[in-house]
């Protein structure tokens, strides 16, 4: 229910391993997870999720550097008008914090979790549902946090104020044309 954070009060990561188990407690139930033959120097299970915490926030943070709506935003907030703008700082991202828990679990289940149990052969599966499940769920979360950016403290004063929000309008109508967009995965 809490960030991650170091000694000097730095976000590491938006969830913790409590979040995780708190979210889908069968899964630690039904399955013994061999942490420890994944390359990692956690030694217990907690710490084990809590460094996925920590991957997972590094790539939704990259996800959101790359998407133009963010880029929109930091340029508008970027009054130097430079061709070089600055990288999304977990530590100034103050508002909707559930939500940033919310989707880094998402992501943790849906990426390095079920997959470790799913039967791909069978796309029917229970396992296999459950991460289309948290695929959309995170997908939701993501573009609604970049449609709509009222959690970010761009001058960072410790508030957010009107400056610091933004509010992407979407165009109503359909289209055939293509949107160039840079995805990552």
């Amino acid at each position: 229910m809490a960030f991650q954070r170091d000694g000097s009060n730095n976000v590491i990561a938006f969830a913790e391993a409590e979040d995780i188990r708190n979210l889908d407690q069968r899964y630690f139930e039904s399955n013994e997870i061999k942490f420890a033959d994944a390359g990692t120097a956690a030694t217990t299970l907690n710490e084990y999720l809590d460094i996925l915490c920590e991957r997972a926030t590094d790539r939704i943070v990259t996800k959101m550097q790359t998407s133009p709506e963010w880029n929109q935003y930091v340029g508008a907030q970027n009054l130097q008008n430079t061709s070089i703008l600055p990288p999304v700082n977990k530590n100034l991202i103050i508002g909707n914090l559930q939500d940033w828990t919310d989707m880094c679990v998402a992501y943790v289940l849906k990426e390095y979790l079920y997959p470790k149990i799913a039967d791909f052969g069978n796309p029917e599966s229970s396992e296999v549902q459950k991460i289309n499940f948290y695929e959309r769920k995170f997908s939701d979360l993501l573009s609604e946090k970049l449609a709509v950016i009222i959690w970010y403290d761009s001058d960072n004063d410790g508030n957010i104020t009107s400056d610091d929000e933004s509010v992407m309008f979407r165009k109503n109508r359909r289209t055939r044309g293509k949107r160039f967009v840079t995805r990552v995965r």
